[in-house]
């Protein structure tokens, strides 16, 4: 009995580790462009949260219109072809731009982002023009 107890353990042990080894652990950065001629620049980085369970989110943004309010998302996709949102819409806390035309967010999403599929993030015009994308740019693993 103690030799099947001994086995027993040993597997879910095993098993766990070989779960955690398959689990994501990628970095991921993007250059952030303006769209349609704007001059808007930035950059977004993902990285797992602490406990491995999510991912944490920054973006910076520059050479905005002062005093705008910016909703943005990390997407399934790429900046050509589009794809859904990651995560729930309500971790990403709109971005507020300053009067130099700069504005910061962070966001943490309660998804991992698979090293299997290809992300990027965009910056919308405003809550009431979703559809119309001011900047964006394709995440890379680092």
């Amino acid at each position: 009995m103690r030799r099947v107890l001994i086995a027993a353990a040993s597997t879910v042990v095993l098993s766990s580790l070989a779960f955690a080894a398959t689990r994501t652990r990628s970095e991921w950065t993007a250059a952030m462009r303006g769209k349609d001629g704007r001059k808007l620049s930035g950059a977004a980085a993902a990285k797992p949260t602490a406990d491995g369970l999510g991912t944490d989110v920054t973006l910076t943004l520059d050479g905005d219109t002062p005093g705008a309010t910016r909703p943005w998302h990390i997407h399934a996709g790429s900046c050509a072809k589009g794809g859904p949102v990651v995560g729930a819409a309500r971790a990403y806390a709109p971005m507020s731009i300053d009067t130099k035309g700069r504005a910061s967010a962070k966001a943490t999403l309660a998804v991992v982002l698979a090293d299997t599929a290809t992300y990027y993030v965009n910056v919308h015009d405003a809550a009431a023009a979703m559809g119309i994308i001011v900047a964006c740019g394709d995440l890379a693993r680092k």
